[in-house]
């Protein structure tokens, strides 16, 4: 589900809601973690606009992001392009998301890495089966992969 490309993606609607951080956060998380888009969430784009604290790269190649706004965080994801499929919807504008944030504010590394960008996030709703962490939704709501990126402020 993380790169678009599972059998439920036709049912994601790509145009995105705006809604906030801590919106998402008071989503009711469903039990147990859907492994299908069997929520509205998970068949939703979703726009925020938030601080981008940190970010990292991921063994697999994707990219982390710790969002904030007003006391809540929520992690989002950009995939790596080898693990994108032709069949992966929104290819191109996942691709270009990367792109962009490499592009503007550098290469990730392994490590988490202090950034403090501002800027509008879109990505697809995904519950996430792992336990709440540091910087991410206590419910485990995310947002992957992340379709568009719009810096505002921050960066280079």
């Amino acid at each position: 589900m993380k790169t678009l490309s599972d059998p439920d993606r036709k049912l994601v609607r790509l145009q995105p809601r705006q809604t906030t951080i801590a919106a998402l956060n008071q989503t009711a998380a469903p039990h147990p973690t859907p492994v299908r888009r069997r929520t509205g969430f998970q068949r939703q784009a979703w726009k925020v606009v938030a601080q981008i604290t940190q970010f990292r790269l991921l063994p697999d190649g994707s990219i982390e992001l710790a969002l904030y706004d007003h006391n809540s965080y929520v992690r989002a994801g950009m995939p790596s392009p080898k693990c994108l499929s032709g069949s992966s919807r929104a290819r191109r504008a996942v691709l270009a998301a990367r792109a962009r944030f490499i592009a503007t504010c550098g290469d990730p590394k392994p490590g988490w890495q202090d950034l403090g960008a501002v800027g509008y996030v879109t990505g697809v709703g995904f519950w996430s089966a792992e336990t709440p962490k540091l910087q991410a939704a206590g419910n485990g709501a995310e947002l992957q992969p992340v379709t568009s990126l719009h810096l505002i402020a921050g960066c280079r």
